[in-house]
């Protein structure tokens, strides 16, 4: 690896130390690729203090996978050495005792943050992997054999040019977004509503809630939830179990398509009695109904209840539904009107990711294709550009981009979006871009400099030039 105090060189750059840049990580373990990574120079650069920990457990929300996806991502051989202090950890018994049932994502954040910073340290330690913290990716510039990276830290600007960077910096929701998606069914939302993302929603406690939309009830206002997925069916929950007593006695939701729940097998689904497209519905690999787009655990309990009663859980509060997509002819007025009534609007239609500023070679700027649910990448992970052109060298998987259904990680037909999730970071998804990155660093590693001649073989040379009857008998 090359370095001056301002440019530095290797092979691989992991950018962001969160969910899905740790899980890239814990799989380069697993399978025994890191030394090779690790050949050239692997650095992870990532804005935090405290790379490793990420914002999971900043969540009031359950999971939604069981305690046990969430201790396979730490359960392998490889790691076995790695995670023993974990024996100790309260975090890592109490994911164990809800092996079976979702934890809160509290609990898991904790049990993550453990896991990453041991893993963090092992390959320091082993590896010879740099960790450059509190440092922010501010630009990248793209070209088909290099990828160069502008980061700063405490105000001192850096370049690393590497062949592969592996970029997740996380998901973060926007209004516009939002906006655009209800411009498409003819909705706007009204100028004076407080557009509140589910990312700041879910992270706030009873009180917090009350104090920010207490004063839309006392107005005469609506509260909208404009979103089908897990998140939405949360936010209904937190809503009213902080405000039915301040006087909230219904939510609208607002979703484009319909709500899915999800079931092990289709058995399970017709014991429930929930009816489901048998080609569109069900995954092909494992047979599960709607794998990637139902509603799972506590959120399909919130699920049901809505769309069988009409209502939130146990509260009193109710729900009217609207659906923009293959719903009744009535629903999109009713989403007109609920929105021009309401004052606040709890915006659960995803993420998009946090990216730096990106250019190619030439400086001009590269504006990234984007799809239902995130990026428009392959599968292993590599955006377009709006020109179409695959950006090999640069791989993002994390929230806000994640990968599209494909036939090797399985998904159902009728699921539009992209997949990503702790476990398929830490298996899946992280697997094809580790396997793209690898043959990417191997392909264009640096040839070694030929040797100079000696001074015999230079000699040698030159006297056949000029007596070659002399040549090899110097």
């Amino acid at each position: 690896m090359f370095e001056d105090h301002l440019d530095t060189e290797c092979a691989c750059v992991v950018g962001g130390a969160g969910l899905a840049g740790m899980g890239f990580l814990f799989n380069a373990l697993k399978t025994g690729v890191l030394p090779q990574l690790c050949r050239d120079g692997l650095i992870v650069v990532d804005a935090s203090d405290r790379p490793g920990v990420g914002s999971l457990g900043q969540y009031r929300i359950t999971a939604n996978s069981v305690g046990d996806v969430f201790i396979d991502c730490l359960r392998d051989p490889r790691l076995a050495s790695i995670f023993e202090p974990l024996e100790y950890s309260p975090a890592y018994w109490r994911i164990r005792r809800q092996a079976d049932s979702a934890p809160p994502l509290a609990e898991v954040g904790e049990l993550m943050a453990e896991a990453h910073r041991l893993v963090l340290e092992h390959i320091v330690k082993h590896f010879g992997v740099r960790i450059w913290h509190s440092t922010a990716i501010t630009a990248v510039t793209w070209q088909p054999g290099e990828v160069h990276l502008l980061v700063e830290t405490a105000g001192f600007e850096r370049r690393i040019r590497c062949r592969a960077l592996v970029l997740n910096l996380g998901g973060r929701q926007t209004p516009q977004h939002l906006c655009a998606g209800l411009a498409a069914h003819g909705l706007s939302l009204p100028a004076a509503a407080d557009v509140l993302g589910s990312d700041v929603l879910l992270r706030m406690n009873a009180v917090q809630i009350r104090e920010r939309l207490v004063p839309v009830l006392a107005a005469g206002r609506r509260i909208s939830v404009i979103g089908g997925s897990h998140s939405a069916f949360s936010v209904l929950e937190n809503l009213a179990d902080a405000l039915e007593f301040a006087g909230l006695q219904e939510l609208t939701l607002i979703h484009r398509n319909p709500v899915r729940l999800f079931y092990e097998c289709a058995e399970q689904a017709h014991a429930q009695g929930y009816d489901f497209d048998a080609q569109r519905d069900v995954c092909p690999v494992s047979g599960r109904i709607n794998r990637s787009g139902g509603l799972r655990y506590r959120a399909q309990q919130i699920g049901r209840e809505v769309l069988h009663n009409g209502r939130v859980g146990k509260t009193g509060v109710t729900v009217r539904r609207a659906q923009l997509q293959g719903g009744a002819p009535a629903d999109l007025e009713l989403a007109a009107q609920a929105l021009g009534e309401s004052g606040a609007v709890i915006q659960c239609t995803g993420y998009q990711p946090v990216l730096p500023q990106l250019y190619h070679a030439d400086d001009t700027s590269i504006q990234l294709r984007q799809a239902n649910g995130g990026l428009d990448a392959n599968a292993q992970g590599c955006p377009q550009d709006q020109d179409g052109r695959r950006l090999d060298g640069i791989y993002l998987f994390g929230i806000g981009a994640g990968l599209a259904p494909d036939p090797q990680l399985g998904s159902e037909q009728a699921f539009e979006g992209r997949i990503y999730g702790v476990w398929q970071f830490h298996h899946t998804a992280s697997s094809a871009v580790l396997e793209a990155v690898l043959a990417r660093v191997q392909r264009l590693a640096r040839k070694p400099e030929p040797a100079r001649p000696s001074l015999v073989q230079t000699l040698d040379e030159r006297m056949h030039l000029l007596l070659p009857g002399l040549s090899g008998k110097v």
